[in-house]
């Protein structure tokens, strides 16, 4: 009659556990420090457009707007940048955000007050995709 696992075959398995217990630590802290965001998160998903682009618009012509590459600094409501995210050559840009309140501050070029963009303030719902636009005024008229 055995009173349990022999010291030969418990030893792997306990080895195993103790491996597996560390990577699961190990990939917990690696998570957070990549800024692996904690809770449920939601997707932003946005568009930012330039305009105008010409100075005279024309009803029923052309838009006269275009897709714009943006940075756009994600902050909470106190200010905290907590990512900034680059629209593409189509305007596009998407980032997984935990729930809660954040104001978008599109950022203008270096030393020069345009294009500018307003901020705008939006709230990520968990396991949701909530959608901004931002337009950047280019200035002309």
């Amino acid at each position: 009659m055995s009173a349990g696992p022999s010291k030969t075959t418990r030893g792997p398995w306990l080895r195993a556990a103790t491996a597996l217990a560390a990577i699961v630590v190990l990939t917990a802290g690696l998570a957070s420090a990549c800024g692996g965001a904690s809770g449920p998160t939601g997707l932003l998903e946005g568009t930012v457009t330039l305009g105008p682009i010409t100075p005279v618009e024309q009803m029923g012509g052309e838009p006269n707007t275009r897709p714009y590459e943006a940075s756009i600094d994600v902050t909470t409501p106190d200010g905290d940048v907590v990512e900034t995210v680059e629209s593409g050559s189509d305007g596009a840009f998407s980032v997984r955000l935990p729930a809660g309140s954040y104001r978008l501050v599109p950022r203008s070029p270096k030393n020069s007050p345009l294009p500018y963009a307003a901020p705008v303030d939006t709230t990520i719902v968990a396991g949701k995709t909530t959608n901004v636009e931002i337009a950047y005024d280019s200035g002309i008229r």
